[in-house]
């Protein structure tokens, strides 16, 4: 078994980062709301606090659910643990995954890559920042079922020529 983590300085930003920054928010978000009622215009500062709030915690909430912090995997399963809630641990077997998609292989190398395991309608999520994702990512690829790595494949060659994507956009409408 491979094992892979996140660093010390990225799981305490995936895991808590939320909180001082909530506060600060809300200490803006309380100031705005009592001086709403002198002037109207303070609604606005208001209204965009509540927004970055709601949105920052909404990643959050599901970073805690999809991400786990470790990663163990040989050529044939996958060990998740370590995610927000400790006792939480998913084991999934390669050959059941039956979709990957984000990250890198749709064209975004900054966002997660999501995989899922449809044996066990379980969703994982791998962060770019993960140490050495390219690896596990290349673990993960050479192990999984034939249709999926050719249809994986298929959209990257798709990203790599800009006119196949066009033709296909112009197809659809």
């Amino acid at each position: 078994m491979i094992t892979f983590k996140y660093s010390l300085v990225s799981k305490l930003i995936y895991r808590y980062a939320n909180v001082p920054l909530t506060l600060f928010l809300l200490l803006y978000m309380v100031s705005s709301f009592a001086y709403m009622f002198r002037d109207w215009f303070y609604v606005f500062p208001f209204l965009l606090n509540l927004i970055i709030i709601i949105a920052l915690n909404r990643y959050y909430l599901r970073t805690y659910k999809f991400f786990p912090f470790r990663i163990d995997i040989n050529n044939e399963k996958i060990i998740c643990s370590d995610y927000f809630k400790k006792s939480k641990q998913i084991e999934i077997t390669i050959i059941d995954i039956d979709e990957i998609e984000g990250g890198i292989l749709s064209g975004t190398p900054a966002k997660p890559i999501y995989i899922h395991d449809g044996k066990n309608d379980v969703i994982v999520g791998i962060s770019p920042h993960l140490r050495n994702s390219n690896k596990l990512i290349t673990i993960i690829l050479s192990n999984i079922s034939k249709p999926l790595y050719d249809e994986v494949l298929k959209g990257m060659q798709e990203l790599g020529n800009p006119k196949a994507s066009k033709d296909k956009k112009k197809a659809r409408h």
